[in-house]
C-alpha cells in the first residue's frame, strides 16, 4: 500500500505546491494590530481593513481549456499538464485519477511538446530560475520518483531515494539554477540535489516523530501522531521552512553551520515565499480563531514587518523584479486576482472571478498565469488563464 502523509493534503489546501483543486472561501473578519516576532511585539500600520482594490486594471485575458499551467519556460512558453486520453485512469483506494502528462506549450503557435514520460502521471512541475531545467514528479508509482530534465525533456537526474515520500518530492524548490532542496521526513531533515546528480542529506533538524500513515487513514494518523516538514528554502547557510503538527503551523530557520533550529516567528504561518533578491519574505499569517489571515512582508530576520492586505488570501507570488506581489482572494463579493505594489501598498484588481493555484508570473513580469475551472457536461474542466497586465 502506498504510504502518504498529511503534507499532500496541506499542499492541496495552501496552494504553494501546485495543486489545481479549488480552495474554499471564508468570510473576512477584522485582523490584529500586533504581530509577534520572537520575543518582540511589532505594531503594524494597516494598509486597509478590506480587500477592496484601490483601482481596477483592465487586462487582457486569454484562456486555455484543458490545461493546468504550472510554470513558465520562457515569455511565450508554458510548462503545463493535460489529460492523456491514451491511458486508462489510475484506480486505487484513494479514488480514480485521470492521467495527466507534462508538456511545454507555445502560446504563439498553440503547439505542445511532451517533456516527460507519457506513460506516467506527473503531478508537480517547476522550472529553474534560468528556465533551462525542469523538475517534475511521477505520481502513483511503486517507487516515488522525481526527475530533473533539460528544457527539452532529456532526463539529467532521477531522484528515487527508497525512503523518500511523495509528499517530500512535491515540496521541492530550486535554490538556484543548479540545486534543488526538498524535505526528507524519514531523516527528519532535508535533501539537496544538483543537476549533475550529486546530493547532500541534512538529518535530524527536527526531533519530533514525523507524520506517516497508510491511506485512507493517513490524514488522521498524521494530524495527531506526527509532524510534517514543508516549503524549505535555502539562503546562504540557513534553511527556512514550515512545520505542521496537529493545528500548529510554525515557520522555523535551521543554521547549517551551528546545527541549531529556532522559530522564525510565534505566529501561525500558512505559507511563505522568498523574494527574487533573497532579502525578504511574503507570508500568510493565519488567524484560525478569526477565520482570516494577513499577507505580510518582512526581512530575513523577521523585522521591518509591513501588512499588505487582510482577508482570505492565498496563492501569493513575487513579481520577477520583486516590486509587486500577486495573490488570490475567493472571498464572497471580492473574488479575483490582485496585485499589490510593495512600495506604495496600492492594490489593483486585475481580474475578477474565482481563481485557484497554480499561479506564476512570466519572466518579464508582464503576464500572470493562474488556474480556474468550469463545469461542462457534468465534469470539471481545468482552464489556464494568461492575464496580460496593462
Amino acid at each position: 500500500m502506498i504510504k502518504k502523509r498529511l503534507l499532500i493534503l496541506t499542499v492541496v489546501v495552501c496552494s504553494l505546491a501546485a495543486s489545481a483543486i479549488p480552495v474554499l472561501a471564508h468570510k473576512q473578519l477584522k485582523g490584529q494590530n500586533i504581530i509577534k516576532m520572537g520575543d518582540k511585539k511589532i505594531h503594524i500600520v494597516k494598509d486597509t481593513k478590506d480587500i477592496l482594490a484601490d483601482n481596477v486594471t483592465a487586462s487582457k485575458i486569454n484562456t486555455y481549456e484543458g490545461l493546468i499551467g504550472y510554470d513558465w519556460l520562457s515569455e511565450n512558453k508554458m510548462l503545463v499538464s493535460k489529460e492523456n486520453k491514451e491511458l486508462d485512469p489510475i484506480k486505487n483506494n484513494l479514488g480514480e485519477f485521470k492521467v495527466q502528462s507534462l508538456y511545454s506549450y507555445d502560446l504563439n503557435s498553440k503547439t505542445e511538446k511532451s517533456i516527460a514520460d507519457k506513460s506516467k502521471l506527473q503531478s508537480y512541475a517547476i522550472s529553474s530560475p534560468d528556465k533551462k531545467h525542469v523538475f517534475y514528479v511521477n505520481d502513483f508509482e511503486k517507487e516515488n520518483m522525481g526527475c530533473i530534465t533539460d528544457s527539452e525533456g532529456n532526463i539529467k537526474v532521477k531522484i528515487n531515494e527508497p525512503s523518500m515520500d511523495m509528499a517530500d518530492l512535491t515540496q521541492a524548490q530550486w535554490i538556484n539554477n543548479e540545486e534543488l532542496i526538498m524535505p526528507y521526513m524519514n531523516i527528519k531533515g532535508f535533501y539537496i540535489v544538483k543537476i549533475d546528480g550529486t546530493s547532500t542529506k541534512i538529518a535530524n533538524v527536527e526531533k519530533e516523530q514525523m507524520a506517516t500513515g497508510d491511506a485512507p487513514n493517513f490524514h488522521n494518523e498524521a494530524l495527531f501522531n506526527g509532524m510534517c516538514i514543508m516549503n524549505p528554502v535555502m539562503v546562504g547557510n540557513k534553511i527556512y521552512y514550515r512545520t505542521q503538527q496537529r493545528e500548529e503551523k510554525k515557520m522555523k530557520v535551521y543554521d547549517i553551520k551551528t546545527k541549531q533550529t529556532k522559530e522564525f516567528t510565534n505566529e501561525q504561518i500558512f505559507n511563505f515565499k522568498l523574494s527574487p533578491d533573497k532579502n525578504h519574505f511574503i507570508m500568510e499569517v493565519n488567524y484560525p480563531n478569526k477565520q482570516n489571515n494577513a499577507l505580510i512582508v518582512t526581512d530575513l530576520n523577521g523585522e521591518n514587518v509591513q501588512t499588505l492586505d487582510e482577508g482570505f488570501i492565498f496563492g501569493e507570488n513575487w513579481s520577477p523584479d520583486g516590486t509587486k506581489v500577486s495573490y488570490i482572494s475567493n472571498e464572497d463579493g471580492n473574488e479575483g486576482i490582485y496585485v499589490v505594489d510593495i512600495r506604495t501598498k496600492k492594490k489593483s484588481l486585475i481580474s475578477k472571478g474565482e481563481y485557484y493555484t497554480p499561479s506564476a508570473w512570466s519572466p518579464s513580469g508582464k503576464k500572470i498565469m493562474v488556474h480556474s475551472t468550469e463545469q461542462k457536461d457534468g465534469s470539471t474542466v481545468d482552464i489556464t488563464n494568461i492575464i496580460t497586465l496593462d
